[in-house]
């Protein structure tokens, strides 16, 4: 549809066709080439004017001879271009009639309309597109979209499946729009293919209108083939647990003139699926906040200046990659000095480092060494001194950032408070909370003798 199409009539005479005579052809609708002179290349140089008339409304051409005209029996071959229209028809019924310059006064010999035979091979990867003026809106037959990662500010890779209900020469643009809410800025972006050469290696990228624009290189793509297109963006950071309305538009190169074939907007598939243990994580635009379901934090003794194991436990909302790590925060008033490695026991649960990096301002970090999965408890343990001075439980945050596969922008958490237990112990009030030091005395404390006398 709207593309540069080239007509190639094929005529023989039954009779010489002097110069001067014409040729009408009629019935040649729907394009969108405007009324006017038409440029014609033809296999008879000379004996064929090389512009022709053309009613757009009535889809009439008319042909005229020049110098010594046709000649019976003779076979002619005459090419010209018009605009296709915009919508899909099917081939119009297309008649041609002689209307024959006579030397003997002013009227022509004028032959009926007589009914063409039409072309039945395929054209362009079209079924029966040879058949003039057939007129198809490039699109394709699969068009699927989804995503690897959904995690918020992470690398994401977005896959586009795509099967043309036609070929595209190198040159069409594919454009794929609706990806919105992507932290990444306008410029070229890095295009991977399953078939290779077909496709440019960059993509153009807006980040407004969530558009990406992909170019068809070598020998182009072929009418049913499948061709898997995946490119990485950076996720937003705003949780968002709605699939974007995705869409693909094809616009096919023409080889006869300068208008493409113009497909329509259509929606494309997504699939529905999950990705990295987060439900329906495998949609496009789809945005998880990663954080953890369960946390919770307890000690074993809030004296002062004691030895005290801290018990933290933690469940994750979503898949956790090795190499990502959990911060926790707002340990504050502990006597341990910084420790680049500080002792982590598992005592449930498997993936997290034995080591964390603690700073005494109240921070530490844990690194996880082996995957972690959605739902999954992890119990850890770690000893800290208490502080010399009374306090009260501290208010404790954890955070997570979560490596991504798909490139170098990990998935960010917020921090989020941890649950702890207001539970007295060894007598002293809420002594379980996370460092709560208490300095033990007495209440009372009296001392008296029972002999003043020396030796």
């Amino acid at each position: 549809a709207s593309a540069s199409n080239l007509l190639t009539v094929t005529l023989s005479p039954d009779c010489d066709v002097a110069g001067g005579s014409l040729v009408t052809l009629s019935g040649l609708t729907g394009s969108l080439t405007g009324s006017g002179s038409v440029g014609v290349n033809s296999s008879g140089v000379g004996l064929i004017s090389a512009s022709a008339t053309w009613n757009e409304t009535s889809g009439a051409l008319v042909l005229g001879t020049i110098n010594a005209g046709l000649a019976a029996g003779g076979v002619y071959e005459v090419l010209f271009v018009l605009r296709n229209g915009a919508a899909e028809q099917g081939s119009p019924s297309i008649s041609v009639k002689g209307s024959v310059l006579s030397v003997d006064g002013p009227f022509f010999g004028e032959g009926y309309f007589e009914a063409m035979v039409k072309a039945v091979g395929d054209a362009e990867g079209v079924t029966g597109g040879a058949a003039p003026l057939l007129i198809v809106l490039p699109r394709f037959l699969v068009r699927g979209v989804g995503q690897t990662n959904p995690l918020a500010w992470a690398s994401n890779t977005l896959r586009v499946t795509l099967r043309a209900n036609s070929d595209l020469r190198a040159g069409s643009l594919v454009t794929v729009a609706g990806l919105v809410g992507s932290a990444s800025v306008d410029g070229n972006v890095s295009v991977n293919a399953s078939v290779g050469g077909a496709w440019a290696s960059v993509g153009a990228w807006e980040q407004g209108s969530g558009r990406i624009v992909v170019s068809v290189s070598g020998e182009g793509v072929v009418n049913g083939s499948e061709h898997v297109l995946w490119f990485v963006l950076r996720n937003g950071g705003v949780e968002n647990r709605t699939a974007a309305s995705v869409s693909v538009v094809a616009s096919a190169v023409s080889v006869y003139g300068e208008f493409v074939g113009q497909g329509l907007y259509e929606v494309m598939d997504n699939g529905g699926s999950d990705a990295i243990g987060v439900s329906g994580g495998g949609n496009p635009m789809v945005v998880h906040v990663p954080g953890f379901a369960v946390r919770w934090i307890g000690q074993s003794n809030p004296f002062a200046s004691a030895s005290n194991v801290l018990n933290v436990t933690l469940s994750p909302d979503c898949d956790v990659l090795a190499g990502s790590s959990v911060t926790l925060t707002g340990l504050s008033g502990s006597a341990t000095g910084d420790n680049a490695s500080l002792g982590i026991v598992s005592v449930s649960g498997s993936g997290v480092g034995s080591t964390g990096v603690w700073w005494q301002e109240g921070n530490l970090t844990l690194g996880v060494t082996g995957s972690l999965s959605n739902g999954s408890v992890h119990v850890l343990s770690l000893t800290l001194r208490n502080g010399l001075v009374e306090q009260a439980a501290r208010d404790v945050s954890v955070v997570m950032r979560v490596k991504s596969a798909d490139g170098e922008f990990f998935g960010e958490g917020v921090a989020a408070g941890v649950g702890a237990s207001s539970a007295e112990l060894f007598g002293v009030s809420g002594g379980s909370g996370a460092l709560r030091v208490h300095v033990p005395g007495f209440w009372s404390a009296s001392i008296g003798q029972s002999n003043p006398l020396a030796s």
